[in-house]
C-alpha cells in the first residue's frame, strides 16, 4: 500500500475547473468584502455623533458584533474557497500534505464554530433589545 507522496500520484486526482472556480469565487468575495467592512467601521464611528447616547450603545453593540462576524467571514472565506481551491488545483490528498490538511480543517472548523456563536450572540442581543430587557446586559 503506497504512502505520502506515493499516495497522492497514485490516487490524487486534479480538480481543476472546480479549483479555478473556488479560487475566483473565494478572492473576488474577499475584494467586495473590504468595501462592506470599511462602510460598518465609518458606521460604526460616526452613529454616536448623531443620536443619544442609549441608542448609540444599542447600535453599538449590534455593529462591533457585525464587525466581528465580518472578520471571521473574510478569514473563512479565505480558508474554505482560496486555500481549498489551491488543494484542488494540486490533487492533494490527506497523505500528500498530512499537515497543511489538518491545519486546514482545524482552522476551518474553529473559524465556523466561532463564527456561529458570534451569531448566537447578535440573535440574542436583538431579542433582548426588541423585548426591552437589553438594559439588564449593558456593560
Amino acid at each position: 500500500m503506497p504512502i505520502g507522496q506515493a499516495w497522492s500520484d497514485q490516487y490524487g486526482r486534479k480538480q481543476v475547473p472546480f479549483g479555478i472556480y473556488s479560487l475566483l469565487f473565494g478572492i473576488t468575495t474577499e475584494i467586495l468584502y473590504v468595501p462592506c467592512m470599511i462602510a460598518l467601521r465609518k458606521e460604526l464611528r460616526s452613529s454616536c455623533k448623531k443620536v443619544s447616547n442609549r441608542v448609540c450603545n444599542q447600535f453599538t453593540g449590534r455593529a462591533q458584533i457585525m464587525f466581528c462576524l465580518s472578520f471571521l467571514d473574510m478569514f473563512a472565506i479565505m480558508v474554505n474557497c482560496v486555500i481549498f481551491g489551491y488543494l484542488l488545483l494540486e490533487g492533494a490528498v490527506h497523505c500528500s500534505n498530512r499537515a497543511m490538511t489538518l491545519a486546514v480543517g482545524i482552522v476551518g472548523y474553529g473559524v465556523w464554530c466561532t463564527a456561529s456563536t458570534c451569531c448566537l450572540v447578535l440573535a440574542f442581543n436583538r431579542l433582548f433589545q426588541v423585548l426591552g430587557l437589553s438594559k439588564y446586559f449593558t456593560v
